[in-house]
């Protein structure tokens, strides 16, 4: 699909601007209650939509900083949040509260057609900072980026969603919405598709993968590490543990370039509270998850074209990562060998620790550096390489 077409399919600006397969207006096999809300569903896939219920009671970061009512509040307190630690500047952090609170998920359910007994095995994909569910069910050039469309030919079903303040979902306040946040949502997630609740035809899974890209892979290493036994094995792209020389935080808050969402893009964001931000521009966006010369300036366009805000609380504690040694499953962690945003922009050498430590009770515990790309490993052009070694690993150890 061209550019210009994918943008208005994905946008749903255009239904005549969406290829065949795509959910507008299809009278396929793929209809269901509630309608099909996506630009594109893969042809070779059975696809349902959920609006899911789910109720969360966590302990969350309480913020010590005022929101901010603009772009010039926001920037200077960016500033301080990124001073030299010796400075003494006040914290930031002002102890936990308990939050409890109801939402609705919006997701997608992705069976294959001609099942082989491999699609009981369900994927449960939670997408980062960035695009929405979008992420792995690219409308643009599908067949080179189309995560889902990948994982169903391999036979696989894959369950993705929207997260909090994202796509279809409920909206929160982004100095609520945090890793917490994200865990709490997770773990209701997990608990429901696994009795077959979301699962269409296919039923209660035989096999329960969680996987995750960027935020979406910490998110689901702290379910993991909190709640072990709620998934049969894990898949971490985009993801890295070592937060003393791989993630550099003052560096990425500074290199996204953030400014209020809202303010940014009311269309699209008007909903969203000033804790919801955007990087700047394309040019932020390919410094933090591109690599050049290994990308296609149209992907880069409709990544940007289909970006979602992400919150400050998301933004200031994704960079968590609890020992894992209570999950016994499979594991395999894998992403770019320069990877910007988890490794400082090189893996080799800092990538396998502590993360190998952490899931040291793994069967297996595996590791991958896909070359030629940085972070956002599904949209550059060997995405599917990537992709044949994740569901390699599936057909391998699940």
């Amino acid at each position: 699909m061209a550019i210009t077409t994918a943008i208005l399919c994905a946008l749903g600006v255009d239904a005549a601007a969406c290829p065949p397969g795509a959910g507008y207006g299809q009278g396929s096999a793929n209809t269901t209650t509630p309608a099909l809300t996506q630009p594109y569903y893969p042809a070779n896939a059975h696809c349902v939509e959920y609006t899911v219920p789910i109720s969360v009671s966590y302990n969350r970061v309480n913020f010590n900083f005022s929101q901010w009512p603009d772009n010039y509040a926001l920037e200077q307190n960016l500033a301080d949040f990124t001073t030299r630690p010796t400075a003494a500047f006040p914290g930031i952090v002002n102890g936990t509260v308990h939050e409890t609170a109801t939402y609705t998920v919006a997701a997608s359910f992705c069976a294959p057609k001609k099942p082989t007994g491999k699609e009981k095995t369900v994927l449960l994909a939670t997408h980062g900072i960035g695009p929405g569910r979008a992420h792995w069910n690219s409308a643009y050039s599908p067949d080179q980026y189309n995560f889902v469309q990948y994982a169903v030919e391999a036979g696989y079903s894959v369950f993705f969603y929207d997260r909090i303040g994202c796509g279809e979902s409920s909206k929160e306040s982004g100095y609520v919405t945090q890793l917490s946040t994200g865990v709490a949502v997770l773990q209701q997630l997990a608990a429901a598709v696994r009795t077959g609740q979301y699962t269409g035809a296919v039923g209660k899974p035989s096999k329960l993968v969680l996987m995750g890209f960027s935020f979406g892979s910490y998110i689901t290493h702290n379910t993991i590490a909190a709640t072990p036994d709620i998934a049969d094995a894990v898949v971490l792209t985009a993801f890295g543990a070592n937060l003393t020389v791989g993630v550099n935080g003052n560096g990425l808050l500074r290199s996204f370039v953030p400014r209020v969402a809202a303010l940014s893009n009311a269309q699209r964001f008007g909903l969203l509270d000033t804790g919801y931000l955007t990087w700047v521009d394309k040019y932020a966006l390919i410094e933090n998850y591109f690599k050049y010369p290994y990308y296609d300036t149209d992907a880069v366009a409709y990544v940007e074209s289909i970006k979602e805000a992400y919150s400050i609380g998301e933004f200031l504690t994704f960079a968590t990562v609890p020992d894992s040694s209570n999950f016994t499953g499979a594991v395999l962690a894998i992403t770019a060998e320069t990877d910007y945003i988890v490794c400082d922009g090189y893996c080799p050498g800092i990538f396998d620790e502590p993360a190998k430590t952490y899931y040291k009770n793994a069967k297996p515990f595996v590791t991958y550096l896909q070359p030629d790309a940085s972070h956002h490993l599904n949209f550059h052009r060997n995405a599917t390489g990537a992709y044949g070694v994740i569901t390699g690993f599936l057909d391998a150890n699940v």
